[in-house]
């Protein structure tokens, strides 16, 4: 499994949509994990308490993840309808791969390790076993 910033960069990848302007998360009881709230070509993150714990910098088909005190945390690269996940130290760590409204999650050594639907505003994230394990909401 990835360390939870990988895991919350998959989950958070509908962010490189330019005209998202507030998401918020939930898991699968429906508690909020948190918000994003993304000005220009900053993403922030907040935990559920509203604290700041990270950015992301978006760069024509690339994503910069950084924490709280602003250390390099990982990157995702957008290529059509595939998008590859880097480690802080430009390591491969996995990919994701989108069709219609289905997202399927791999993990560096290709296993799927979840998948996420979308209708409407609402994404659904689903772990490799076929559980709902949180969704987001996205308002523009």
């Amino acid at each position: 499994m990835w360390p939870a910033f990988l895991t919350a960069l998959l989950l958070s990848l509908p962010a490189l949509d330019a005209s998202a302007q507030s998401k918020r998360e939930y898991d699968a009881q429906g508690r909020s994990l948190g918000r994003e709230e993304q000005r220009g070509a900053t993403l922030r993150q907040y935990d559920a308490q509203g604290r700041p714990i990270g950015r992301s910098e978006l760069r024509g088909d690339t994503r910069r993840d950084y924490d709280a005190q602003g250390r390099a945390q990982g990157r995702a690269e957008v290529r059509g309808d595939t998008t590859r996940l880097y480690d802080a130290q430009g390591r491969a760590a996995g990919r994701s791969e989108t069709r219609g409204d289905t997202t399927r999650h791999y993990d560096a050594q290709g296993r799927q390790t979840g998948r996420s639907e979308t209708r409407g505003g609402v994404t659904r994230h689903y772990d490799a076993q076929g559980r709902q394990v949180g969704r987001t909401e996205t308002r523009r």
